[in-house]
Parts: C-alpha cells; sequence; structure tokens
C-alpha cells in the first residue's frame, strides 16, 4: 500500500505540474497589412476598426500615413495623411471617438506642440490648440472624466550637456499639462515634486492617476528611480506616495477597472556603458485606496507592453527569437495573462512566424492592441496575429524563454526529490515487525 501512495503522490504531482503550467488561448493569422511597418501607434477606434499612425515604413523613413483595418472584413485601406510633426509623442483615442495626435519634433529636432485630432467617421484631420511647453517622450493617460494628462519627458537645453555617457541636448521636466475636448485646449496640471524622464502615468480609479518610476536625467543615459506621485484632478496638485519597490525607466502600465494599476517592469536599456541596466521583469500593482504597492509576479521577459482584454484581464504579448535557418529565423509569440480578480498569471500558448533576419537586426518593434470582440493583435511588419483568450489551443506549448525554462527545470528537481524520498519511505522495512 505504501508503494501505491507513492504511485499516487506522482500521479499528484504531475498533474499538479500540468495544471501549473498550461496555456490557454488560440491564435490565429489575419490578412497581412499592406505595407511593413515598425514602432507605430495602433488605436482601436470606437467602431470597432484600428487605425495605424506614425511609425517607420521599409527603410527607415518616417511615416505620416494613416492606415485602418476592419477586423470584420480583413480589410486595410489608407485614410487622410497625419499633419504635423514627422514624429509625434502623444497619439491617443478620446472619448468622443476622436483620434488626438501632439506634440512631436520635425526632422531636425526641434519640438512641436501643436495637437491635431482625426475624426474616423469623416476621416478628416482638424487644428487644436497647443501644448504650452512642448516636450519629447511625455507619459499620457486619458482620466476617468475624459481629459488628457500628460507628465514629464525632455525639453531642450540651452548648450548640450557632455556625460559619462556622450552628449546630452535634453533635461526632464517636472511640469503637467491637461487636455479638455470640451474647449480643445491646453492648461497647466500642477508640477511632479521631481523631474523625471521615461516615467509611467496610468489613470487611477476616482479620476486622478500615478506617475511612477522613471530617470533623473535622459531615459537610459542616467539612473533609474522608485519615485512615484500621485495625481489629484479635483485640486489640480501632485503630491509623493509610497515608492515602487524596485528603481523603474521606461515601464509599462494599465489602469484596472478595480481602481488600482498594474506596471509592467520588462523595459531594457542597450547601448549605455556606465548605467546600463536589466529591468526586474516583474509586475507590481498600486492600490490608490492603501496607497501601497504589492508584488504582483514575474514575467517570462520579451515583453511588448500592457493589453487590456475586454473582460478585464491584462495581456502581455511576449516575443522570443527562435532558430535562425540561412536568411530568416523563428519569431515565437506568447504571452501571459494577469487576472485581477486573483492577482494571478497565466500563461498564453505560444505560435510562430518566420521572419527574415533583416527584421532582427533592424531593430523592428512590433504593435500590440487590444479589440473590443476581446481578441489582441500583434503587428510584426506585414503579419498580423490575433489572440482569443477564450479559444482552446490545439495543444498546450509554452513560451520558450530562458526564464520560464529556468522555472520548469527547477520544480522539476524538487518533484524528483519529493518523489525519492517517498519511494524511499515506502520501501524502507518497518523493523518493529522483524523482531
Amino acid at each position: 500500500m505504501k508503494r501505491v501512495g507513492a504511485g499516487m503522490l506522482l500521479l499528484v504531482c504531475l498533474c499538479g505540474c500540468q495544471l501549473a503550467f498550461s496555456t490557454v488561448g488560440s491564435w490565429t493569422r489575419e490578412k497581412g497589412i499592406p505595407a511593413p511597418i515598425s514602432g507605430s501607434f495602433v488605436i482601436p477606434l470606437s467602431d470597432g476598426r484600428l487605425a495605424i499612425f506614425g511609425g517607420y515604413l521599409q527603410g527607415g523613413r518616417p511615416s505620416n500615413e494613416t492606415v485602418i483595418y476592419d477586423p470584420a472584413t480583413g480589410a486595410w485601406t489608407n485614410g487622410a495623411p497625419r499633419p504635423g510633426p514627422a514624429f509625434a509623442d502623444v497619439i491617443t483615442l478620446l472619448r468622443d471617438g476622436t483620434v488626438l495626435v501632439e506634440g512631436g519634433s520635425d526632422f531636425n529636432g526641434n519640438l512641436q506642440g501643436t495637437t491635431w485630432l482625426y475624426d474616423p467617421a469623416q476621416n478628416r484631420w482638424s487644428q487644436a490648440g497647443s501644448v504650452i511647453e512642448p516636450r519629447i517622450g511625455p507619459s499620457s493617460a486619458l482620466l476617468s472624466d475624459g481629459r488628457l494628462l500628460i507628465a514629464g519627458g525632455g525639453i531642450p537645453l540651452d548648450t548640450p550637456e557632455q556625460t559619462p555617457n556622450g552628449e546630452v541636448s535634453f533635461k526632464p521636466t517636472p511640469t503637467a499639462e491637461i487636455y479638455d475636448p470640451a474647449t480643445r485646449r491646453w492648461s497647466r496640471a500642477g508640477q511632479l515634486q521631481a523631474a523625471r524622464d521615461g516615467i509611467r502615468l496610468v489613470a487611477l480609479g476616482g479620476g486622478g492617476a500615478i506617475a511612477a518610476g522613471g530617470c533623473q536625467g535622459a531615459a537610459g543615459w542616467s539612473p533609474p528611480v522608485a519615485t512615484a506621485e500621485v495625481y489629484d484632478a479635483s485640486t489640480n496638485t501632485w503630491s509623493m506616495t509610497t515608492p515602487l519597490p524596485v528603481p523603474v525607466c521606461g515601464a509599462d502600465g494599465v489602469g484596472l477597472r478595480d481602481g488600482r494599476a498594474l506596471f509592467i517592469d520588462q523595459f531594457t536599456f542597450t547601448g549605455v556603458e556606465r548605467y546600463f541596466y536589466n529591468s526586474s521583469d516583474e509586475a507590481f500593482v498600486y492600490d490608490p485606496k492603501t496607497r501601497a504597492w504589492s508584488v504582483a509576479g514575474g514575467l517570462a521577459g520579451g515583453g511588448t507592453g500592457a493589453l487590456m482584454l475586454s473582460d478585464g484581464r491584462v495581456m502581455v504579448p511576449e516575443l522570443q527569437r527562435g532558430a535562425t535557418q540561412g536568411r530568416t529565423y523563428k519569431q515565437l509569440v506568447g504571452g501571459q495573462i494577469f487576472d485581477p480578480a486573483t492577482d494571478q498569471w497565466t500563461y498564453a500558448s505560444t505560435t510562430s512566424l518566420v521572419m527574415p533576419l533583416g527584421y532582427m537586426f533592424s531593430g523592428g518593434l512590433p504593435s500590440v492592441v487590444s479589440l473590443p470582440n476581446g481578441s489582441a493583435l500583434v503587428i510584426l511588419q506585414t503579419d498580423v496575429l490575433a489572440f482569443h483568450p477564450e479559444v482552446a489551443a490545439r495543444s498546450t506549448q509554452l513560451l520558450d524563454s530562458t526564464g520560464l525554462t529556468f522555472e520548469l527545470g527547477a520544480a522539476l528537481l524538487v518533484i524528483a526529490i519529493l518523489l525519492v524520498l517517498a519511494y524511499r519511505r515506502a520501501s524502507r522495512p518497518d523493523l518493529t515487525k522483524l523482531q
């Protein structure tokens, strides 16, 4: 019977392992985009279509094209070209269904503060009020009252400064501004307690927002910080709150439907020697009621950003480079899904694409977006993959990643040790019965 018990332990362990590491959802390949894109803003429109703005065309040329995708028909159409600077900083969907495009710089690096509005129904652009202080790389958040808040970023230095990592021509700014769709104008929104670049701004329940992390100087060229501040929309002021558990810069985040905020630390700066650092590959949740942070588990790495799914869960698509063959390589695409109800992660199933090596070495960036029908899209050059979280995968497959491999290996090692101990105990004779 003891050996039977050891066998039952083996069965339980194997079942538990399968349950713990099983995956959810499935992938389908959709009709591709007409021209390769990289680093574009992909905005889900209120009518269910997608609009793609900015980014780079093949050869590194910046794009001012507007491309509309209809998931219902799989058709791609060209919209009215985007006016304004070549490189926009903020592109977001407003509550009235229009898309706001703010700021950016021209080919010479000159900052622009103009604001343009795109009406998808009319396929037409119109100009709104300019920002008070043009900046590069601000963070933005759409508040619950429909206004758009921007904060931080960099402003030009009168004279470039020489740092151990090279010349820096921008410095972080503590200023913040807010756009009111009713007046189509910007106004001051208080001032951060600490000037930071590379912060992440996320809307909170109750109308406010939190600005977390950032860099002391230009993002990637200076150390990250753990500073966090909360914006109070009723008083138009900022106040310090509990800092992040670890310093982060360039993190991503999303507001949860229960009023909390989820932050994803998966950004890695490259090419900076003195202050080069890797992200923690961890997730953190901020609760405005307790003004406290909690660690929400680790991530596999290779994340592209946090997407709010239609059911309130958050997906982080993950990309990992697979085997190289000739002039192509396999691009693995999977992800992880966070459930605010349990504060737990599950792994998404994995699919793959064969991509040209040129995409890998050109620094091409994928574009990701969630759709009203509950699915999520990952766009790589001209390829479009759709993830369906409620559709079962044909087979359980985990995302290839070094971190996950170590986790599985460690779990299997622990199981093996427990099985050996259980077997030895079951096989050991009862000496009292031999007397």
